[in-house]
C-alpha cells in the first residue's frame, strides 16, 4: 500500500505547458495591457551604436536603479529619429541623458523583453537640462559663492595662467596656435593641465584638474585660470553643469575664463566665472589682446616718463643755472665785502705803526739790551732803561 503510494506521488504531471507558449502567454498578455505606443521617461545608460540603436533604459530614484530594461532603435526609424533630435539640441543620444520616448512593448520569447522605439520628444531633455542648471544655480546663490569669481577685477596683463582643456583636443590646438608666441617670447607662461569633459567621469576629473590648478596657484600667483574645450553639442555640455565643479571655479581666487565652444548657450562654469568667451580661439585672443593693450600701455608710459624727465631736467638746468648765478653773484658780493672789510683793516694796520704812536705822545721802554718792556714787573730796581720818543731817546733808572 504504502509503495504504490511512493509510486503514484513521483509521478510526473500530466498537465503542463512548454516554455516557449508560456513565453507567448505573457506576450500576448503585454500586448493586451499595453495596446499601443506610450511615452517612456528614462535616462540611458547605456548606447550600442550598431546599423540598429540599442538602448540600455533605466529610472533612478535618489541615485539607486529602480528599473531597467532594453530598447532598441530600429534603422528603418533611426535617421528620422536622430536628425529631429540633433536639430534641437545639436547632439545625438548618448549615455547619461534623460529622455522622453515614444515606445510600443513587445516580448519575444527568445529574447525577453524590450521596447521599440518610435519617436523622441527632445524638448523633454533641453527641459531637463534647463531644470537641472536652474537647481544647480539657486544652490550656489543660496550658499552665497555663485558670483565670487565674476566680481574679481578682469585681468589688465597675463604673466601666469593655468589651461584645462581634453587632452590633445582640437580646441587646445585652436588656443596654442594663438598664444605659444606669447611663451616662446618669454611673455606668459603657460600652466597646461588635463581633464575629460564629457561622461560620467568628467566632474571628477574637472574638480581634480581645479585643484591641480589652486596648488599651481600658491606655488606662482596665476593671473587666470581658463577652462577650454572644442565645440559641442547642447547635450554634451550637460556634463559641465555640475555642482561640485561649478563651486570650484566660483571659488577658484583668480579669475576665471571659460572658452566652451558654444555661442548660443551658456554652462553653470560660464555664469560663474569672472569672464565668458564662446570658443578656445577666443579665449586665446583676449589674452593676446589684454598682453598687446598691456605691452602698448607700457611703452605710453615709457614715452611718458622719458618726455617728463627730459623736461624735469631741463628745468632742473635752468634752476641750476640759475641758482648758480645765485651762487656768483652772492660770492661776488661777499668777496667785494671781504675786500673792503680787509682794506679798511690793513688802512687800521698801518695807522697803528710804532712811529705813529710815539708821535701821539706815547714813549716805547727798552731794557738794556734793547728789547722792549711791556711790563712793570720785568723791571728791576736800579735796572737802566731808554725811553723813545717820537724826537729822540732818555736815559732812566728803574726804582
Amino acid at each position: 500500500m504504502s509503495r504504490r503510494k511512493k509510486s503514484e506521488s513521483t509521478r510526473p504531471p500530466e498537465h503542463f505547458l512548454d516554455l516557449a507558449d508560456v513565453l507567448v502567454y505573457v506576450g500576448q498578455v503585454i500586448a493586451r495591457g499595453v495596446p499601443g505606443a506610450v511615452w517612456v521617461r528614462a535616462e540611458i545608460a547605456g548606447l550600442t551604436d550598431r546599423r540598429h540603436l540599442y538602448l540600455d533604459l533605466v529610472q533612478l530614484e535618489d541615485g539607486t536603479e529602480v528599473a531597467k530594461c532594453r530598447a532598441t532603435v530600429w534603422a528603418r526609424e533611426r535617421y528620422a529619429l536622430e536628425a529631429k533630435f540633433r536639430r534641437a539640441t545639436g547632439g545625438a543620444l548618448t549615455a547619461g541623458l534623460k529622455v522622453l520616448l515614444l515606445c510600443t512593448a513587445e516580448f519575444h520569447p527568445q529574447y525577453g523583453f524590450s521596447l521599440n522605439v518610435l519617436d523622441v520628444a527632445p524638448e523633454f531633455t533641453l527641459g531637463d537640462a534647463a531644470l537641472k542648471l536652474a537647481a544647480l544655480r539657486e544652490t550656489l546663490m543660496r550658499e552665497g559663492v555663485y558670483g565670487l569669481n565674476r566680481a574679481l577685477p578682469p585681468p589688465t596683463d597675463f604673466a601666469r595662467v593655468a589651461v584645462i582643456s581634453p587632452a590633445e583636443a582640437a580646441g587646445l590646438g585652436d588656443f596654442r596656435r594663438e598664444v605659444d608666441a606669447l611663451e616662446a617670447a618669454g611673455v606668459v607662461e603657460f600652466v597646461y593641465l588635463e581633464a575629460t569633459f564629457q561622461g560620467r567621469e568628467a566632474a571628477g576629473s574637472l574638480v581634480q584638474a581645479v585643484e591641480q590648478a589652486r596648488q599651481a596657484h600658491a606655488r606662482a600667483p596665476l593671473d587666470a585660470l581658463v577652462v577650454i574645450r572644442g565645440g559641442g553639442a547642447v547635450t554634451d555640455l550637460a556634463w559641465l553643469n555640475d555642482l561640485e565643479v561649478a563651486r570650484q571655479l566660483a571659488t577658484f581666487p583668480a579669475p576665471v575664463m571659460t572658452g566652451l565652444g558654444h555661442a548660443r548657450d551658456d554652462t553653470l562654469l560660464d555664469e560663474v566665472a569672472c569672464l565668458r568667451t564662446d570658443t578656445p580661439s577666443k579665449a586665446a585672443a583676449r589674452i593676446v589682446r589684454t598682453v598687446a593693450a598691456a605691452a602698448a600701455r607700457a611703452q605710453e608710459d615709457t614715452r611718458t616718463i622719458r618726455l617728463h624727465a627730459r623736461e624735469v631736467l631741463a628745468e632742473a638746468d635752468a634752476a641750476a643755472l640759475w641758482a648758480l648765478d645765485r651762487v656768483r653773484n652772492a660770492a661776488r658780493r661777499q668777496a667785494d665785502a671781504a675786500q673792503t672789510a680787509t682794506d679798511a683793516l690793513m688802512r687800521q694796520a698801518l695807522g697803528l705803526t710804532p712811529q705813529r704812536t710815539l708821535a701821539r705822545g706815547y714813549a716805547l721802554v727798552r731794557d738794556e739790551t734793547g728789547r722792549p718792556v711791556t711790563r712793570a714787573a720785568q723791571v728791576r730796581p736800579g735796572e737802566a732803561l731808554t725811553l723813545e720818543f717820537a724826537d729822540g731817546t732818555a736815559r732812566v733808572q728803574g726804582q
